[in-house]
């Protein structure tokens, strides 16, 4: 599909948007990852009752205000994982396990996240089309700012993939993909603001500390940047969430999703105890 064939994936559905600024449990860890795979399950439901309408699809947007590291199930391979994860703790993160693929990323208050959940059942799209559909929205959404976004692999930066976030040839966000049943989450994180570099070095002590191997990368720090450093001036994450969100209102039909309906909180309870225990068995004994 062309750039301009998926962003019509937007027109083609209505849009719950969840913002996770919102959401009465946000402080807690491992909150927005429930949420995550709550989406999942929530969607498919929504659409089962919506049968001769568009289909619904989800944005949710879930910026971390606790400085945290989410780390990737392959992660926990590490040979002295315990270790890594005092680490991080010592210098102030949460640490949490996701369940998307990928390796340990670094979410603090310039780090803006977004997952876009689609039902195949209406779009059938393939791994590579979700990733590329995801691309395709960010560059959207930048056009604004006179960025132009490239997608392609910086093996020294932490979490790399192939579909990494590459402006002026430095990565700046990262897309993660799980998939239930018929339902796809495409998740990103857009490094807005911040001290880049020293997330990077974080991420390099973490996987120096936890004795990594080949299987995970070599960080330079500097083969990261965020969006303020490239436009040379500051850029707010409510400013940028807000233009994402405001750009979906001019697309196509968005209503604000419930953290409050009971469906989503019958469904999210029980896979929040799942992602609590799941990110509890790496805590470092005290």
């Amino acid at each position: 599909m062309t750039d301009s064939n998926l962003l019509s994936i937007l027109s083609q559905h209505k849009w719950l948007v969840f913002q996770e600024q919102e959401n009465p449990l946000k402080d807690q860890r491992d909150v927005a990852l429930a949420y995550q795979d709550s989406f999942l399950r929530y969607l498919l439901q929504k659409n089962d009752l919506q049968k001769k309408d568009k289909a619904y699809g989800v944005f949710h947007f879930y910026p971390i205000f606790k400085p945290s590291v989410f780390l990737g199930a392959k992660d926990k391979l590490l040979k002295n994982l315990p270790k890594g994860v005092s680490y991080l703790k010592e210098a102030g993160y949460q640490v949490s396990v996701r369940p998307h693929g990928g390796l340990g990323v670094v979410e603090d208050a310039g780090i803006l996240n977004f997952a876009i959940v689609t039902d195949n059942r209406s779009i059938n799209l393939s791994i590579d089309q979700a990733f590329s559909f995801s691309i395709a929205v960010i560059q959207a959404t930048l056009n604004h700012y006179g960025l132009t976004v490239e997608a392609y692999e910086i093996a020294d930066s932490y979490c790399p993939g192939k579909y990494d976030v590459v402006i002026n040839q430095k990565k700046v966000g990262g897309i993660a993909q799980r998939r239930y049943k018929d339902a796809v989450t495409t998740a990103a994180y857009i490094g807005v603001n911040g001290n880049q570099f020293a997330r990077g070095q974080l991420m390099k002590q973490f996987y120096s500390l936890s004795q990594s191997d080949q299987r995970f990368p070599t960080i330079e720090p500097r083969s990261m940047s965020t969006l303020s450093e490239i436009l040379g001036q500051d850029l707010s994450l409510s400013d940028y969430q807000k233009h994402f969100i405001n750009y979906l209102s001019q697309k196509t039909a968005i209503d604000q999703g419930n953290y409050k309906d009971p469906e989503l909180i019958s469904i999210y309870q029980p896979l929040f105890e799942k992602a609590y225990q799941r990110s509890q068995k790496i805590q470092p004994l005290t």
